[in-house]
């Protein structure tokens, strides 16, 4: 049911941005940005709400306020984003995160791994998309990861990704084809994590 919920969340979101196409442009070719407090807020919230693609929302942050904004509107929204859904799932979920650590032996393992190896886990699940963001969140609010880690692998692990997001955007604007090297240059970036982090754990 949550994968039917996150699916049909994407298709209204893509769906909503191809309607409403012109009014997004004259939005993004206006020289007013008045409104960047509002921008702002907006973009916390979809930031924060599961199943919504973060890529298109920065993408478009990228075309409206380029590639140096747009990648510091995209950071910081996903982080703040990130931290509240963190605050709201510690307060309220967390004794379940402890009963489900207890009843099953796995579950336990992992968590007790992920503990030791905090940082580097939240850090590489930032960077290589291999779960969605919102679970992420979640996770470490229920479990009660330390906050502080959790803050700040996750605003190291959101630059390399947001700073695409915006590139790619900012260069569509411009139809420049230019952002094939930004996703180049994002892979390396995650072969070189990868590869720190290997060399990391075998020494631990």
């Amino acid at each position: 049911m949550i994968k039917w919920i996150i699916a049909s969340l994407n298709i209204a979101v893509m769906l909503a941005v191809f309607l409403n196409m012109d009014v997004l442009i004259d939005w993004i070719e206006q020289k007013e940005n008045s409104g960047f407090i509002v921008v702002f807020v907006l973009t916390v919230v979809l930031a924060a709400v599961p199943g919504i693609p973060f890529g298109l929302v920065g993408g478009l942050i990228g075309a409206k306020y380029g590639l140096l904004w747009g990648s510091v509107m995209n950071v910081a929204a996903s982080t703040l984003a990130a931290a509240l859904v963190y605050l709201l799932f510690r307060y309220l979920l967390n004794s379940l995160g402890t009963a489900l650590a207890d009843r099953n032996a796995s579950f336990r393992r992992m968590h007790e791994f992920i503990k030791h190896h905090t940082f580097w886990a939240l850090l590489i699940a930032r960077i290589i998309p291999v779960m969605p963001a919102a679970l992420i969140n979640l996770y470490a609010g229920v479990f009660g990861l330390p906050f502080k880690i959790f803050i700040l692998s996750t605003l190291l692990g959101k630059i390399p990704v947001m700073l695409v997001f915006a590139y790619v955007g900012a260069n569509m604007r411009s139809g420049s084809t230019n952002w094939m090297a930004a996703v180049a240059i994002y892979c390396l970036f995650l072969l070189m994590v990868y590869a720190g982090y290997q060399w990391r754990y075998k020494r631990i």
